[in-house]
């Protein structure tokens, strides 16, 4: 079976607010196997990462680390997705960050899928998700990838290139 990871990468505050770019990156695994990565930049505070992940992905079964990317550019997918959270986000500080800093429909479309985010419990401990999947087998997806901590690989690595990709980027 394939899967996907999403996340973003580093990016410097000087970027907040629509000043700079981040990576947003897009992990392929075969199972437990890394196949491949697909890497987009997006507007850090902007409102283009779904079009960014769109041109990157695989069209399968794909793990977000959480909605939101480079600060409040979200990602609402379409199908065959769950959307992972590690702990479950303080819906009313996300809330108040969105009314001081934006005055677009983001704050709807975000507070939307945190507030029904279903906790289960995995091999690691309680993970919140969303997700358009059965939640059995979103949650057997997450355990099998549980593997070194309660993220599960897809997402894992994609943080880890998307955070080496940041400070690289932000550095040139």
């Amino acid at each position: 079976m394939l899967i996907s990871g999403v996340d973003d990468g580093f990016f410097p505050l000087s970027y907040k607010g629509g000043k700079g770019k981040s990576p947003l990156v897009v992990t392929l695994f075969e199972d437990l196997a890394f196949k491949d990565v697909n890497l987009g930049f997006i507007t850090v505070d902007g409102s283009d990462a779904k079009e960014a992940f769109c041109k990157i992905n695989w069209g399968v079964t794909t793990i977000f680390d959480g909605v939101t990317f480079a600060g409040f550019n979200y990602i609402i997918p379409d199908k065959n997705y769950i959307i992972f959270y590690g702990y479950r986000p303080n819906v009313a500080k996300v809330k108040l960050a969105l009314d001081k800093h934006f005055h677009d429909d983001r704050e709807e479309k975000i507070i939307s899928i945190l507030e029904r985010l279903v906790r289960i419990e995995s091999r690691w401990g309680p993970v919140y998700l969303y997700t358009d999947l059965d939640l059995t087998l979103a949650r057997n997806l997450i355990d099998k990838y549980q593997v070194l901590s309660k993220y599960p690989e897809p997402i894992r690595y994609a943080h880890v290139i998307g955070k080496a990709l940041g400070h690289w980027h932000a550095r040139c």
